[in-house]
């Protein structure tokens, strides 16, 4: 079977062929921010008309309404709310599949990565946001419309005054995503008294993601602070996933985990202990890397769970 598997990010937009597991051709692209409902649809559709393939696998940024086949009010792209699955059906006249990115990523690790053989796998994306996945006793767990994943809303802290990209205070995403991570930097160099280059930017509310853990690398005493900080609030996030699914183990992923675990797992790993009333889960490398969420696109095609079939679209 050959699987059209896109990957719906919030900065990015990637589009595989797959001939069976094997990846054929992979394209990437920006992800539209501007324009209409239709923008991402048009995008992939742009992509997608040199292939041919059999059916389609949807992996995006949420949240979702599964019923509707849309994304509702994602807040890390400034489209907001646009459409997916019926678009994609009406111009492929292929089946569709659609499930959030972490859901999809949860599920390719059950499926064809490092989870296989296992009842409880969690996967977490530390990237533009903070999203999570879970396979709890051989089941994928989706809720009421697609949404019961969206760990990355918990809150760690109460005192926080930083606002996430959904409006609410004190949540993992707020305080441990690459898209706040300038609006944190600002924060904390206010309530710090040193100097230095890092803080200079993070004054001036310039301190990016690449920034902020290249100069933790030299030894810049605010980033590294600051990426203690935020290392400890992926611990707390971590231990909240922890305690509500039990998982046996926990994939990471997500670009800003995987350019930088050499300054974020090992905080991790120490803190989680402080924070977890449940011995901490093995915590792993996603399988497949930057196209994790891709291969989860794969499997959901190639594996339909029935929590996302009964969402699926198919041609009349």
């Amino acid at each position: 079977m050959k699987v059209l598997a896109v990957d719906v990010g919030a900065s990015r937009l990637r589009v595989a062929l797959f001939d069976g597991t094997v990846m054929v051709e992979r394209v990437e692209v920006d992800t539209p921010r501007v324009g209409d409902s239709l923008s991402v649809v048009r995008a992939i559709a742009g992509i997608a008309s040199r292939f041919s393939f059999d059916v389609i696998g949807v992996a995006s940024i949420g949240p979702l309404d599964l019923e509707k086949g849309w994304v509702i009010g994602t807040p890390n792209n400034p489209l907001r709310s646009f459409a997916l699955r019926d678009p994609l059906v009406e111009l492929f006249r292929k089946p569709v599949v659609i499930a959030n990115d972490c859901v999809a990523a949860v599920w390719g690790e059950f499926v064809l990565g490092g989870g296989r053989g296992l009842s409880e796998v969690a996967y977490v994306t530390i990237s533009t946001g903070v999203g999570v996945g879970i396979v709890v006793d051989g089941r994928l767990l989706v809720g009421r419309r697609g949404n019961s994943h969206e760990a990355g809303h918990v809150v760690v802290d109460l005192d926080s005054g930083v606002r996430c990209g959904c409006g609410g205070l004190g949540h993992w995403e707020a305080l441990g995503s690459g898209a706040n991570i300038p609006r944190l930097a600002y924060v904390k160099a206010l309530e710090w008294g040193g100097d230095s280059r890092a803080w200079r930017l993070a004054v001036e509310g310039t301190l990016t993601p690449e920034a902020l853990y290249s100069l933790a690398r030299s030894g810049d005493v605010f980033a590294l602070k600051l990426v203690d900080y935020i290392n400890r609030v992926h611990a707390a996030g971590l231990a909240s996933v922890v305690a509500a699914y039990d998982p046996q183990v926990v994939f990471l992923g997500g670009s800003i985990f995987l350019k930088n675990k050499d300054l974020i797992l090992e905080g991790v790993r120490r803190y989680i202990r402080e924070y977890s009333l449940l011995e901490p889960p093995e915590l792993k490398d996603a399988t497949f890397g930057e196209d994790s969420v891709l291969y989860g696109a794969l499997a959901i095609a190639l594996k339909t769970p029935p929590e996302l079939a009964r969402y699926a679209g198919v041609p009349r």
